[in-house]
């Protein structure tokens, strides 16, 4: 145990001591509150106007090779050139955070959405679209994620596409590569070109297979058993295919998710053609709550880095021919975000629904008739509660020649030079558990924000490192820890300035 300064006989060091005078008198009294280590910042954005708190970019593919999933043209934009212009902008936008995912060593997974089974790909539904048109996850836009991923220094042995696979025809017995030479829809060559590994999630393997928690404030599930890639890799990347759905409303990044788990690990009785126990545990449990729940469960578990939509084609109306309103449709589009709870209400609104709603309406039932609710809670709106990201389009900056796609959403604006450093007061507050803080900057400066407990103790440092000028946002989780009071402290060269905060549960 280290020995208590002589000259400071309650054990207090004097840097605490410094910390607590310095931080002022409002806070003398205050009950003070055991220290747990904290969920952290869930993200900070830099450059922007006060109200954005994401980014989305999106491209218009109409008119180019990209709106026929031509993969490369580069006259006339294929989905290669397309997906490029989108992830390069989204990090000129972000300061570098997407090319910073990806580089020498990192190990990268792409989960991609291939809903139901091959017998799906005759169905009369369809029309005049394919099956990967309208339903499954381009193979194009999946070797052009890819691709990118590889040019910006990953190895393509350290690059997996994973999904759980339905077709044992895609399948070659014996062999670690789930596409076998039968895979007429293209997703073998993909594989072959990219040179990456590809992981069936279905595998129950004990071997392959490991149990993840969901944390301390889940809904439905406190663990999910996992594929162990998908908790070996460094970063995450969702593609999914932009679709309705029958009982989540909407398929996007976050709703992609559902595939992740084994299929044969969370069927139930009377509920075993799809992961029934993910819909609900038993026949009394509400599918339109327990759902979208479940959804914010499997993102605790896996979170998702980057999501990456395939809208160019896709289907209203459900996720696939076996509902009776299913119907492919072009949108014309490619769009992509860090912040897949922003991403996903970019296709929410793409797909006439209000992401901002606590509830989705649903379309038209099964084939079966078994739907009975005409709505269902949004995942995202969820998901915003928990402070996981915003579903707020006035709070979403979209960027790129796709942004006419889109309606509800403010222009963009220069943010004005603020005159002064400035540290406000965080909102809201008090706050259960998450909260905004914004501070202003003059000049490009080397900037640290750290919370403190009362007593003086670091809880998290939020930023340092060199930060330019203009407005910040960043929010703050206080999962973890108790209740009381918190401070905020930010320096940028001579400047300091402390806020109190207060958590209240």
């Amino acid at each position: 145990m280290r020995q208590r300064d002589k000259e400071n006989p309650q054990g207090m060091d004097s840097s605490r001591r410094d910390f607590i005078r310095k931080a002022g008198t409002a806070v003398a009294g205050l009950l003070v509150v055991p220290y747990l280590k904290p969920s952290g910042v869930f993200g900070y954005n830099f450059k922007r106007p006060s109200s954005f708190l994401a980014t989305v970019a999106i491209t218009d593919t109409k008119d180019t090779s990209a709106d026929g999933y031509v993969y490369d043209d580069p006259d006339n934009g294929g989905v290669k050139q397309k997906v490029r212009y989108l992830l390069q902008l989204l990090d000129q936008n972000q300061s570098g955070k997407v090319s910073a995912l990806f580089g020498k060593g990192k190990k990268v997974a792409i989960k991609i959405n291939l809903t139901g089974g091959s017998g799906n790909a005759s169905n009369p539904k369809l029309g005049g679209y394919t099956v990967t048109e309208a339903m499954w996850t381009h193979p194009a836009v999946i070797q052009a994620v890819g691709q990118f991923i590889i040019d910006a220094g990953v190895n393509p042995t350290d690059l997996y596409i994973v999904e759980a696979l339905w077709d044992a025809t895609w399948q070659t017995t014996g062999s670690k590569v789930p596409f076998g030479s039968d895979d007429a829809f293209g997703y073998a060559d993909v594989v072959k070109a990219l040179g990456c590994n590809v992981v069936d999630l279905n595998d129950t393997t004990a071997s392959n297979i490991t149990t993840t928690s969901t944390g301390d404030s889940h809904f439905n599930f406190a663990s999910f058993t996992l594929n162990k890639i998908l908790n070996e890799v460094d970063v995450y990347v969702s593609i999914p295919k932009l679709k309705h759905h029958s009982a989540a409303g909407l398929t996007c990044s976050l709703k992609n998710q559902i595939g992740i788990v084994p299929k044969s690990l969370y069927t139930i009785t009377n509920d075993n053609g799809r992961r029934g126990m993910l819909h609900h545990a038993k026949s009394s449990d509400s599918e339109w709550n327990y759902l979208p729940e479940t959804i914010c469960d499997l993102n605790a578990a896996r979170p998702v880095h980057l999501a990456v939509v395939d809208a160019i084609k896709c289907a209203t109306g459900g996720e696939g021919v076996w509902c009776s309103g299913f119907a492919p449709v072009t949108k014309h589009a490619l769009f992509a975000g860090l912040d897949p709870v922003a991403t996903d209400s970019i296709g929410a609104n793409l797909m006439g629904l209000n992401p901002a709603a606590n509830l989705f309406p649903l379309p038209a039932p099964l084939t079966d008739g078994s739907a009975t609710s005409s709505t269902t809670d949004n995942h995202l709106h969820l998901l915003s509660q928990k402070g996981i990201g915003t579903n707020n389009m006035d709070e979403i900056q979209l960027v790129g020649d796709g942004t006419g796609l889109v309606t509800a959403v403010r222009p963009i604006a220069a943010p004005a030079q603020p005159s002064r450093f400035q540290l406000c007061a965080n909102y809201p507050n008090p706050f259960n558990p998450s909260t905004s803080i914004v501070f202003y900057l003059p000049r490009a400066e080397r900037v640290t924000v750290r919370v403190y407990d009362i007593t003086g103790r670091e809880i998290e440092t939020l930023v340092d490192g060199r930060v330019p000028a203009g407005e910040h946002k960043l929010q703050w989780s206080a999962t973890g820890l108790a209740s009381g009071v918190y401070l905020c402290r930010m320096q940028a060269g001579h400047f300091a300035e402390t806020i109190k905060m207060i958590y209240e549960k």
